[in-house]
């Protein structure tokens, strides 16, 4: 097991002592405060920005160009979690006895790994790029920008988790730091996405490609960047549209209408591939693989077969007829066979999908937005997007569109005990006298289709819409209050703040818990944005 210490330095950047581990099985515990940079940061005076934006660029969606820690951060911060959580997988064999995550058991060492990936990783590197590319004599606002934009699809994922989070005062010198609101951090990123975009887009009229941007996503493309920027934008604007109209409908028509246009074509989708010079490995090719952890969840396989949907093929590999129940206990080797993620060692790791962009301006067009068409011709062309990304000929698309099956029931045919009844009754064929909630459904169980495998945005969207209504789970041994789930509401509703931060930065968490949690430092607390009904 490797240890990795920070060296107490003038550079103080926040947070207390958190908990990080490079191997699987035990998680260890060790003193880091997690808004330092590592040793290799600080003695590098003056480092280029090649060394701290594909740093930044890794932390949203754990990925690397080799070993294993991003592995296994990626395996506990979404594989082990909202990815079974929504039922996109779950493990081979729940073998973590008595503290499966997909039981809904927060290990404190897991727990406090979790924080530290989702806060230190991203502001660490972006602090130093900041101090480069902003604080420092001559500015480059474009790297900035990248930068910014960076931040953002990292930090909106953690205060996605935990709903308030230290914000703004990060990076001030000092050990502890305050825990700002969602609602302030969301109001932030609008603004700081509004800049960068705006900047990006322009610059791009003088330039193509930012110099020397270092950049794994886009190679530097300006004008993707200003692109990604305005569909996060659209993500996050339509994720507060329960909790407050005005701002979502504000900034999701802001991001529709800007000319710097929008992720909508399979050549302008964000991931991390081949860039910068650097290839890049996809986690989940090592959990399928060497660590021989996952497999094809319950509910997506339920969607997936009712629909006779040819992505079953193509997300998925082995025998696609055995698929694992969610949130059972051990079983050995019983679900050996079921299918595993269609992985390879270089898969891209997706940021946004060009069809999540599609749904997001369905749901927009049926909330009254201004989003320059119709609910039903984005939805048809989400689908016929997200057929696209898969390779799939579009004349499959053209029959699917017909489709009106539902959702298959779940036959667990290697144990026989945790069968479950179709989760929906919903199809794929769009009908304009549907309700608007019935309508509502069918454009988020096909953004939960499109968007696969990422289960930590698929889990925002399940907490804050509904949908897709979820097999249920089959145990619950949680230590954090979590109440068994129906397949739309109750289930984790948010994490925990870890030990390590209450052990070092009591004050500030306290406050956040009593401000925010309603006293309740439990996995049972809706975040800001989470105030739908679900039926």
């Amino acid at each position: 097991m490797k240890t990795f210490y920070l060296l107490n330095s003038v550079l103080a950047l926040g947070l207390g002592s958190l908990i990080f581990s490079s191997c699987t099985d035990d998680f260890g515990k060790i003193n880091k405060n997690p808004l330092f940079p590592d040793d290799m940061m600080l003695v590098q005076d003056g480092v280029l920005n090649g060394t701290f934006l594909p740093s930044l660029q890794f932390a949203p969606i754990h990925t690397g160009t080799g070993g294993t820690d991003f592995v296994n951060a990626y395996q506990v911060c979404n594989n082990l979690t909202s990815d079974c959580w929504v039922g996109y997988m779950a493990p081979r064999d729940a073998k973590w006895t008595g503290r499966n995550l997909s039981q809904f058991y927060f290990d404190e060492g897991w727990t406090n790994m979790v924080f530290t990936c989702g806060v230190s990783d991203i502001f660490t590197p972006w602090i130093k790029l900041k101090q480069l590319n902003y604080d420092s004599g001559s500015k480059n606002l474009e790297i900035w920008s990248i930068a910014q934009i960076s931040k953002i699809m990292g930090l909106h994922r953690t205060t996605d988790k935990y709903g308030a989070i230290p914000y703004f005062k990060v990076g001030n010198g000092s050990f502890t730091v305050p825990y700002d609101s969602q609602k302030d951090i969301y109001s932030s990123f609008f603004q700081e996405l509004e800049e960068a975009v705006e900047h990006l887009y322009k610059f791009s009229f003088i330039s193509p490609v930012v110099p020397k941007a270092s950049d794994v996503i886009y190679d530097g493309d300006a004008l993707k960047w200003a692109k990604l920027g305005n569909s996060l934008m659209l993500r996050l604007a339509m994720r507060v549209r329960y909790v407050d109209v005005a701002m979502s409908k504000k900034w999701a028509e802001k991001a529709m209408s800007h000319k710097a246009g929008m992720i909508e074509s399979v050549a302008d989708i964000a991931k991390l591939e081949d860039g910068a010079g650097l290839r890049t490995k996809n986690a989940l090719f090592t959990i399928k693989g060497a660590y021989d952890d996952t497999r094809l969840g319950a509910s997506i396989w339920c969607y997936l077969k009712g629909f006779s949907d040819p992505r079953l093929h193509t997300y998925f590999e082995g025998n696609t007829d055995i698929a694992v129940p969610p949130a059972i206990p051990s079983t050995a080797a019983s679900y050996n066979e079921a299918a595993v993620p269609k992985i390879q060692e270089f898969s891209p790791t997706y940021w946004f999908k060009a069809s999540e962009t599609k749904f997001l301006k369905a749901e927009a067009a049926l909330a009254g937005y201004n989003a320059g068409g119709t609910a039903g011709d984005f939805y048809q062309q989400g689908i016929r997007l997200s057929f696209e990304e898969n390779g799939i000929p579009p004349q499959k698309a053209d029959s699917y569109l017909k489709g009106n099956t539902s959702p298959a029931s779940f036959v667990d045919i290697k144990n026989g005990q945790y069968n479950a009844v179709s989760p929906s009754t919903i199809t794929v064929a769009w009908n304009e006298s549907s309700t608007e909630e019935q309508k509502l459904e069918k454009i988020i169980v096909q953004k939960y289709l499109a968007i696969f495998p990422d289960g930590m945005e698929a889990w925002s969207e399940w907490r804050r819409t509904g949908y897709p209504k979820l097999v249920p789970a089959n145990t619950n041994i949680s230590n954090m209050g979590v109440v068994t789930s129906d397949g739309c509401k109750d289930g984790v509703r948010c994490w925990p703040y870890p030990q390590a931060e209450l052990n070092q930065n009591n004050t500030n968490v306290q406050d956040a818990i009593s401000k925010y949690r309603g006293g309740m430092n439990s996995a049972n607390v809706n975040v800001w944005w989470d105030v739908k009904v679900k039926q």
